[in-house]
Formats: structure tokens, sequence, C-alpha cells
């Protein structure tokens, strides 16, 4: 751990890592249109959902292979690469006006995405302080879903503006260029304190160990079951609402967001004085009877009562089991298991609208949810089962 990554979040790096990652993440709000833009061309609807699943799942096809690639030596030169490839694939939207380049564009942009973010976070491991490791990804977290409350909604004056969705979208590639200096200013101050001599990729052994650590295995599992169910809720809930004639079922993820902002904000201090492995089971235990009451609500009140709930258990639960993982990793795999963590954040949506829509299909949106808890309860069962282990492991490192 270098030299920099002290007892506080506040230092400057940091700072300048939560402005580009800011930066990276308006990039994904500003597609919240994206599948009234699909409707203006001449593309065939039965492709839209693959148009739009592509950009998350090359990220799980790729994420895995680059990860052990990446270390400190050579992780600003990729990021700059997918900073460049990402500003060129939002300009090359403009050119895209069939399925084959449509799907092109996809593709590279999800890419794009997934070597900035990848980059990114081995970067970012380097100066996140041991002591205050849960509050970071507290406040990384709340960082992630303030373009999802800030650009979505001045998306349409944008485009009255500029002229449509493309040219929007050529503007953030323009804002986009902003990560070059702001990252610049933090590969100044880390070549300072690298030691060692020169760093070098994880090796296969070294990955291979890390994957055999029932610990490690667990955890990735029990993150997996969390960010499955959230999609789940994500992605299921404007039909389950609307089947109880809840017109305003966004009003439920608002709630769900501000519980989640709020509980990191008000709270994210305390998440790194307690128990991590516990304070992950009893937030993962404590969601599991609140999915249930979701699956058999039918007042509209409850209906958001459940939604600050669950906003709260998701606000605790993500950024400490992100935190877990970060504690107990050798320093050299912190990178990579951090990366890991949000491969299975890309699983989960992936996987949740996979088994979600077969399971609404026979059997309604009550078993889904039950689903749900079923899922929440076995990622608590997980954390609990190496709570011994993980707190070994902490006190070695």
């Amino acid at each position: 751990m270098s030299d920099v990554a002290n007892k506080t979040v506040w230092c400057k790096e940091l700072l300048l890592i939560m402005g580009a990652t800011f930066l990276v993440y308006a990039n994904i709000s500003v597609f919240f249109h994206y599948y009234e833009y699909l409707r203006t061309l001449p593309i065939d609807p039965r492709w839209y959902g693959l148009l739009i699943s592509v950009f998350s799942a090359v990220p799980l096809i790729v994420r895995p292979v680059i990860s052990p690639l990446f270390h400190t030596g050579n992780a600003y030169r990729f990021l700059y690469l997918g900073a460049v490839f990402l500003i060129g694939s939002l300009a090359l939207y403009t050119f895209a006006h069939d399925l084959w380049s449509m799907l092109l564009v996809r593709i590279l942009h999800g890419f794009s995405f997934v070597l900035l973010g990848t980059a990114l976070m081995t970067v970012t491991v380097e100066f996140i302080p041991s002591e205050r490791s849960a509050q970071f990804f507290g406040f990384m977290a709340v960082i992630v879903l303030i373009p999802n409350t800030v650009v979505p909604p001045i998306l349409p004056f944008l485009t009255g503006v500029l002229g449509g969705f493309t040219q929007v979208l050529i503007l953030f590639a323009l804002i986009t260029a902003l990560v070059f200096p702001l990252l610049s200013i933090t590969r100044r101050q880390d070549t300072s304190f690298r030691r060692g001599g020169r760093p070098q990729r994880l090796s296969r052994k070294e990955v291979a160990e890390d994957l055999s650590d029932v610990t490690i295995v667990c955890l990735l599992l029990s993150m997996l079951f969390l960010y499955t169910g959230h999609a789940l809720v994500f992605f299921f809930l404007d039909g389950f609402g609307r089947q109880m004639a809840i017109a305003s079922t966004g009003f439920f993820l608002t709630l769900s967001t501000v519980g989640e902002i709020g509980v990191r904000v008000a709270a994210g201090s305390l998440f790194d004085r307690f128990n991590k492995a516990r304070l992950a089971t009893f937030s993962m235990a404590a969601m599991a009877p609140v999915f249930f009451l979701l699956a058999h609500v039918r007042a509209e009140n409850l209906f958001f009562a459940v939604g600050l709930l669950l906003g709260l258990g998701w606000g605790i639960a993500m950024p400490v089991f992100n935190a877990l993982l970060f504690d107990i990793s050798k320093p050299r795999l912190r990178a990579f298991n951090t990366n890991l963590g949000f491969q299975m954040f890309q699983g989960g949506f992936f996987l949740g609208p996979f088994i979600g829509a077969p399971i609404v299909a026979r059997w309604g949106f009550s078993t889904l949810f039950e689903v749900c808890a079923v899922f929440s309860a076995a990622s608590a069962a997980l954390v609990f089962s190496t709570d011994r282990r993980i707190e070994r492991v902490s006190s070695e490192q």
C-alpha cells in the first residue's frame, strides 16, 4: 500500500479520481433515452434488446481477461487508451444508422468502458486508506449514483438545444476529455512513491491461488447474490407496480436511491468501526424479509416504504462487501479482486433479467421477489460461514 494511502479519503488524489469516475459514469447516464433514439433508426425492434445489453455483456467477457494484466506500472497507459476509445465511440454513434454499424459501436463502447474502468480501479486501490476502505467505497458508490440523478433530467433540454441525441453524445465526449488532466496529476504524484522496482503483472499462479481461496470465492458469490437481487428489482419493478395499479413506480427507485446515498453519507465513516463481515451478514439477512414483504405488499404506502428500506440495505451492503474484498486481499491482488467485485455487479445485472423473465412468465412477480429474499439469505449465510476466516485474514494484513 502506498504511503499516500493514509487515514483519510479526502486526499487530493482520491478526490481527482472521484471526479474522473463521475465523468466515466456520466457516459452511461446519457444513454437514458437510448431506447427512444433507437426507435428513430431503421432498425428492427427485435434487435433493440441485443443492442442495449451488449454494452454490459462485453465487460463480462473482457474484464476477467485484462484484470490480471494491469498493474501500477502500465495502468495509466491503458487508462488513457480507454479514454481515447471511449471518446471515439461516443462520436461514432453519429455514423451508426443500421444494425451492424450500431452493434459494432456498442461493442467498442462496452470495450472502452471496461478498459478504462479496470485501469482506473487499478490506479485507485493504490490510494485507498486501509483504515477507511468501507467509507471510501461508500463515497465512490455515491459518485457512481449521482450521474443517474443529474444527467437524465437535463437530457431533453440538451437534446433540444444541441439538435439531437448524437450531438449530446459528442458534447459528453468532449467533457470526458477532462479525464486526462485529472488523472495526469495523480500520475505525477504516483511516481514519487512507487517502490520495489518495476511493477509486474500477476502471474497465472497468483491468479489461480487467489481464485482457489474459499473466502474470496464465498465473498464473490455473496456479492453476485446481492447484485442479482438488486437487478431483479430494477428491471421488473415497473411491471409489478403496473399490475398493482401503482403508476409512479419510479418513486420507489427514487426513495431507494435516497436511502443508499443518505446512509453512505451519514454513516459511511462508521462502517469501518464495525466488524465488516458481521455488518454485511446483518444487512443481507435484514433485506431478506423486506424482499418477502415486497412480494406480498398491496398497499401503496407500504410499497414505497419497502423502497426506502431496500435502499438503506443496499447502501450498507454494497460498500461493505467491496471493503471486505479489499481488506482480505493481498496488496498485489487488491486491484484484481476489486475488479472481480465489479464483475459480480455486471454478472448480477446480466443474470437478473436472464432468470427473471421466465420466473415472472411462469409464476408471477410475487415468486420473483421471494427468489430475491432467498438470494439475500444465501448471501448472508455465505458471509457468515467465512466470518472467522475473514477476521483472521484481515488481522494478518
